[in-house]
């Protein structure tokens, strides 16, 4: 997997130079060198957290681009961190192919990507996805207990829906499949105009299998470019989405010692005599539950306790 980004960065950097301003921009797979940075917040799986993600994206010619991915933050107070590689083709009046790798770490859990992506353009509306392979590598241990998760590869996907209800508000919802668990996914983001530097506010929510919500919203800033660029136009002309993964929950053996409840003692037993036909307990005690019936003819047993902390 390392290779394969490797790979995907050389064929970046020894492409011939990017072009220069040749025909309309919204004729070309991006329309020049362009970044954007968010910065968001709230709750991943019930953990709080904040994350930054970066991206910077550049033509090579006219019909091909590649965007190099960053992510840093914290979630449950651990540093998540890791990137990704894009190289596609697009034509902005239509539709968008390409490949993706990426490498993502948290907790001692890496997870490794490879993956097609696409979209499809269909007047205000945007079909997008992505799907691949996924290689999830888990710690031996975590938090002094051994880990009972295996390692584990298998295939991710993601679908959205967008539509956008002005050039500069996009509302989408959607499907996820990751770490074997299913979402269902819903968004918004809005750019504001009046800028020189464009800003958007956005949030979005994942809620699905085992539990698992997320909820989480920011800011994004786009750089390069016109800043009168629309939303709608610089999703079809810029820079595809910046992924991270869902981590699968780490389940840990049982710890042993001082932390497992100890047995109950056993409770006396007392033996019936030949006159006793009520198998009546000592004074202070009572007789446990699964005992003989009260009038019982000897011989015979019956278990008497001074508290309930013991067992017949």
């Amino acid at each position: 997997m390392l290779r394969l980004l490797c790979a995907l960065s050389v064929v970046a950097v020894s492409w011939p130079a990017v072009a220069g301003d040749v025909g309309s921009d919204f004729g070309r797979a991006v329309s020049g060198p362009n970044a954007k940075l968010s910065v968001e917040g709230g709750s991943y799986d019930g953990d709080g957290a904040g994350l930054a993600l970066g991206s910077f994206t550049t033509p090579i010619g006219n019909d091909l681009g590649v965007q190099f991915d960053g992510a840093l933050g914290t979630v449950d107070d651990e540093v998540l961190g890791g990137g990704g590689v894009h190289v596609f083709t697009r034509d902005p009046s239509s539709y968008l192919l390409g490949a993706y790798g990426s490498f993502h770490t948290w907790d001692d859990i890496d997870i490794w990507r490879v993956a097609v992506e696409g979209e499809l353009y269909l007047g205000r509306f945007s079909l997008s996805g992505i799907g691949g392979y996924e290689n999830v590598d888990v710690p031996g241990t975590s938090g002094g207990l051994s880990v009972l998760t295996p390692d584990d590869e298998h295939f991710f996907g993601k679908v959205d829906l967008s539509f956008y209800a002005t050039d500069n508000l996009k509302l989408s919802g959607g499907y996820r499949y990751e770490s074997e668990v299913s979402l269902g996914t819903a968004g918004v983001e809005y750019l504001i105009a009046g800028f020189e530097t464009p800003v958007s506010v956005f949030g979005r929510g994942d809620f699905g299998e085992s539990d698992y919500s997320s909820v989480t919203g920011g800011l994004k800033i786009y750089f390069g470019g016109d800043p009168r660029k629309s939303l709608i136009q610089r999703h079809r002309t810029e820079d595809p989405d910046n992924y991270t993964p869902v981590f699968p929950k780490l389940q840990t053996a049982t710890p042993s010692g001082s932390n497992a409840p100890a047995p109950l003692p056993m409770c006396p037993t007392y033996e019936a005599l030949p006159n006793d036909t009520n198998c009546e307990c000592p004074d202070g005690t009572e007789k446990v539950p699964g005992s003989p019936a009260t009038v019982c003819s000897p011989p015979g047993t019956f278990s008497c306790r001074a508290t309930p902390l013991c067992a017949a």
